[in-house]
């Protein structure tokens, strides 16, 4: 576990300041637009940045603070940490933790975990993690420690896949009526500024059609409407509660996604900060603006195999080329049966079983060849490069 001191030293320092300090409004007037030939610019005195801690007390009187993320980036995941800490401090046991990450039906598993009732990696199991979230816990795995460790509710917020996927295909009105259920009544399409912003983002990636565009415009609405319903359901049966949600940026940066749908059923304004957001910050986007070096997660321990699930169970794809897997012997076409004892029945349980392996760690591989069951012992390596000219036959 990491206290927020270290996590201040490691990233040198969280440097925190307020967005509505570096507004664009006035920054740069065209002298031709002026009835004088003089520029009105905005200037940022960097000397004046806060650091999370000097911010906590602003951030602390809100109902709700919004801590945006790239997921892939674990200096947000540390700032998220370190906010949670702050405010944790101040809100006691009325603190809580909203998660993108982990969807609605799943809710009991996060309470069985935060209770004792579960460990970690059942825990991960039971929330099909890595088939639904599939980024690596590491860089989550400091919030729920520290959540289980102080008996800090976690709440799921997402709707679940299928739901979303659906939507993409058919639209929220093409939904059977159980599935419409599933979403709350009101979703908001009043924001101008949130349509245009999804669909500028989905025609840069998609050349389908305007019905394409109107269903994917259906799914984001569904989401955000989706989780904010959560979240305000959650504060409204626990009055006293307060709560941080750790979410993609996209979902709180404009206020236009979470925030402002979840204000308006919980009738109190929240808090937005955000990790990073380009070089063009602008006063708009939310309430303060994180900026942090790149801090990368401790190397992981790989054993160097491909895999893919089959009708046998999870089978070796290919080894990298001189890779411990390789060099112990392991071929392609073995099913592994299990490992260091762990019953394997998807790839998502490998990824459960070494989440949280170290290189040098020893492993025990029980796998199936044709008919015959064999074993290996290997050593975790530090770095197993994945090229596609060096793979084993």
């Amino acid at each position: 576990m990491i206290c927020n001191s270290n996590v201040l030293k490691a990233l040198s320092f969280f440097a925190l300041m307020s967005i509505t300090a570096c507004s664009t409004n006035n920054a740069i007037n065209s002298p031709t637009n002026q009835k004088n030939t003089s520029y009105s610019t905005t200037a940022l005195n960097l000397k004046s940045l806060q650091s999370i801690n000097a911010i906590t007390p602003q951030l602390a009187k809100h109902r709700v603070v919004f801590v945006g993320e790239q997921h892939t980036q674990y200096s947000d995941h540390l700032n998220q940490l370190a906010i949670i800490k702050n405010l944790h401090k101040r809100w006691g046991e009325n603190t809580s933790i909203g998660l993108e990450m982990i969807q609605q039906p799943y809710q009991s598993v996060l309470d069985d975990y935060i209770t004792g009732r579960i460990n970690e990696h059942e825990m991960l199991k039971n929330t099909q993690w890595f088939d639904r979230w599939r980024y690596d816990f590491r860089l989550y795995q400091p919030i729920f420690s520290y959540a289980k460790a102080n008996n800090i509710p976690l709440v799921a917020l997402n709707i679940p896949k299928e739901l979303t996927q659906k939507i993409t295909k058919v639209g929220i009105k093409g939904l059977s009526k159980k599935e419409r259920q599933q979403l709350p009544a009101v979703i908001d399409r009043s924001s101008k500024a949130y349509t245009k912003r999804i669909t500028s983002v989905f025609s840069k990636h998609s050349h389908t059609s305007s019905k394409g565009i109107a269903k994917f415009l259906d799914a984001q609405l569904a989401w955000d409407e989706g989780m904010a319903f959560a979240a305000a359901k959650y504060l409204k049966k626990n009055p006293v509660k307060r709560m941080v949600i750790i979410a993609g940026g996209g979902h709180v940066i404009n206020r236009s996604g979470i925030p402002n749908r979840l204000d308006r059923q919980i009738n109190s304004r929240s808090a937005v900060v955000l990790n990073n957001v380009g070089e063009t910050p602008s006063a708009t986007q939310g309430d303060f603006l994180l900026f942090s070096p790149e801090k990368k997660l401790p190397t992981k321990g790989m054993m160097g195999i491909l895999m893919a699930n089959g009708k046998n169970g999870v089978t070796v794809n290919s080894t990298v080329f001189h890779s411990t897997a390789a060099k112990a012997g392991v071929l392609k076409g073995d099913v592994i049966v299990a490992i260091d004892g762990q019953v394997i029945q998807s790839s998502a349980d490998v990824k459960i079983w070494g989440f949280d392996k170290k290189p040098d760690d020893a492993v025990k591989l029980k796998l199936r060849r044709k008919n015959k069951i064999i074993f290996k012992e290997l050593i975790l390596k530090g770095k197993s490069l994945v090229n596609p000219h060096k793979l084993s036959k």
